[in-house]
């Protein structure tokens, strides 16, 4: 990773200046233990002060991915230096498991770097369920995995048809736990972690209802726990309480991504239209 110092930030210290760009201490000692900082090429102290013009390299060593590329057709919808986002189709999985060790996003991500002569880890900034499809953002250094996730999380949106009528928005603010005795399903409970999902109806007949969903939270399975609990389970959802006799995975998308960049300093909003086989349900309203 490479910073330039700004004509606005003369005599600043390094490490201020790295904390003014989003670095956490512990990500700065990562960098400052495991990796090398260099001004203008010179390994440097990080109460070194800066002049504008100082270029500032951030280096990881990277160990080859244990994930085994494979060429899979990639739908990328945004790239740049620092992150990759990449629409997964439903009933793929993310990351490879005990389950399913090949034929996931990962994999084909993997591939994708070698291809490009990227020596990076595969690190999802996001996961999806294996029938949810959307975006997915994977970073191609550490700093944007850690300030995605905890510095300045994304907001992330995501359309839901689900079964029955429902009208206005409303807020869901609902702990989910692991359900006992199940090694996948969750359920509301008062000794689980704090989830939050909103939601607003777009669209809704007797049968169904589209809703725009934004969470707040990232449990698992959260927006499908949190809306089979409140009666209106997603269309497609047998393990939370629907059919799949319109469509063959739960009726999920996640359809924008919006986070600030901290090096190109703008906002950044990537879109996913909905999949073919929701345009097809939404056809049954």
């Amino acid at each position: 990773m490479r910073l330039v110092v700004g004509e606005n930030e003369k005599g600043v210290i390094l490490e201020n200046f790295l904390r003014n760009k989003g670095f956490s201490k512990r990500l700065i000692r990562i960098y400052k233990w495991q990796g090398e900082i260099l001004v203008n090429g010179i390994k440097s102290n990080v109460k070194r002060i800066l002049q504008p013009g100082d270029v500032i390299d951030l280096i990881l060593p990277e160990n080859d991915s244990n994930i085994a590329p494979e060429k899979l057709d990639l739908d990328i919808c945004y790239e740049d230096e620092e992150i990759l986002i990449v629409n997964k189709p439903a009933n793929m999985v993310v990351h490879p498991t005990k389950r399913y060790q090949s034929g996931t996003l990962a994999n084909g991500v993997a591939w994708y770097f070698k291809e490009k002569g990227l020596k990076a880890l595969i690190r999802p900034v996001n996961r999806l369920d294996r029938g949810t499809s959307g975006l997915v953002v994977f970073a191609k250094r550490p700093f944007m995995q850690y300030y995605l996730q905890i510095i300045k999380p994304m907001t992330k949106l995501y359309f839901a048809v689900v079964e029955g009528k429902m009208e206005g928005e409303g807020r869901i603010d609902l702990p989910i736990s692991r359900k006992p005795q199940s090694g996948i399903e969750r359920m509301v409970s008062e000794e689980g972690d704090r989830a939050i999902t909103n939601y607003k109806v777009v669209k809704s007949s007797k049968r169904f209802s589209l809703l725009k969903v934004k969470i707040e939270t990232g449990r698992t399975h959260q927006i499908r726990v949190h809306l089979s609990h409140i009666g209106h389970p997603i269309v497609g959802d047998t393990l939370y309480g629907s059919s799949d006799d319109y469509i063959k995975r739960q009726a999920l998308h996640a359809y924008r991504l919006t986070f600030v960049h901290p090096l190109e300093e703008k906002s950044i909003s990537v879109y996913s239209p909905l999949p073919q086989d929701i345009q097809n349900l939404l056809k049954l309203f």
